[in-house]
C-alpha cells in the first residue's frame, strides 16, 4: 500500500524513437544512465534511467537520425552546468572529442546558464535545464524594451545561441547591431563584440574571428575588463 502512495501520478514518460536499440543504450548507459528494461520481441523496446526518471526508447524500422529533425524532451535537474560537464568529459572519453556538430553531438554551453542540448545517436534531442526562475529571465531579456538598441542586439543574439542553438542568426543579429551608431557604451561593443568573435570561432570562420578581434583590441580597454565580459560568453568546451 505505501508503495502505490508513493507513485507519482499524471507523470508524463517521453517515447523517442531510435534506429538502433543496442547503440542508443550504450550511448546513454556510458553518460551514467542504467538500463531498466529491454525488449527484443515483438519490437524493440527499452528503458533508460538516472535519478529516478526514465527515458523510453522504441526501435523504428527504416529511421534515418540524419533526418530526425522533432523527437525530443526536456529533462529538469539541479544542475544543468554540472551535467554538462560531466557528459562532455564522458563523451570525451568515448569519442575523443567533444562534438557540437553532427549525430550525437552536445550544444556549448556558457558557464553559469542554465540549458543545454544532447542529441543522441538516433538525432533525439534531450534538453537539459536547470530547476528555477534563470532560465526563463535569461529568455525575457531580449523583450525588454529599457534597454539600448545594443543591449538588446545582445539579448536577442544570447536567446538564438543559447535557446535556440542558431549561431547564424545570432551572429546576423549582432552584425546588424555593430554596423548601426548610437551612444553605445564601450563596453557594450566591447561584450558584443566578444559575443560575435566567439560565435565566428564556433562556426569556424578565422577571418570573421581576426576582424572582430581587431576592433575589440582597437577600444583600448583594459585586459581586467575584457576578461570580465568574456567571462559571460566564453562556452564550456
Amino acid at each position: 500500500m505505501d508503495n502505490i502512495k508513493n507513485q507519482r501520478e499524471w507523470l508524463p514518460v517521453p517515447v523517442l524513437h531510435c534506429v538502433s536499440l543496442e547503440d542508443t543504450l550504450r550511448f546513454w548507459t556510458s553518460l551514467g544512465f542504467d538500463i531498466t528494461y529491454k525488449q527484443t520481441r515483438p519490437y524493440g523496446y527499452a528503458v533508460v534511467e538516472r535519478g529516478a526518471y526514465g527515458l523510453h526508447f522504441h526501435q523504428l524500422k527504416g529511421m534515418d537520425a540524419s533526418k530526425n529533425f522533432y523527437g525530443g524532451c526536456l529533462m529538469m535537474v539541479s544542475d544543468a552546468e554540472e551535467v554538462y560537464k560531466d557528459f562532455a568529459a564522458q563523451i570525451k572519453s568515448t569519442l575523443g572529442k567533444v562534438p557540437h556538430s553532427g549525430i550525437p553531438r552536445i550544444s556549448r554551453m556558457k558557464p553559469g546558464t542554465t540549458r543545454f542540448t544532447l542529441t543522441d545517436v538516433s538525432g533525439n534531442s534531450v534538453i537539459f535545464i536547470s530547476y528555477g526562475e534563470q532560465d526563463s529571465e535569461t529568455w525575457e531579456k531580449a523583450d525588454d524594451k529599457d534597454q539600448s538598441p545594443l543591449r538588446k542586439a545582445i539579448a536577442t543574439a544570447v536567446r538564438f545561441r543559447d535557446y535556440k542553438n542558431d549561431d547564424m542568426a545570432a551572429a546576423r543579429t549582432l552584425d546588424a547591431a555593430l554596423k548601426r551608431n548610437g551612444a553605445e557604451s564601450q563596453e557594450d561593443v566591447a561584450e558584443a563584440l566578444i559575443l560575435r568573435i566567439e560565435l565566428a570561432r564556433a562556426m569556424g570562420n578565422v577571418q570573421q574571428q581576426e576582424l572582430y578581434t581587431e576592433r575589440l583590441n582597437a577600444l583600448g580597454l583594459s585586459h581586467e575588463v575584457v576578461d570580465r565580459l568574456k567571462l559571460k560568453h566564453i562556452t564550456l568546451q
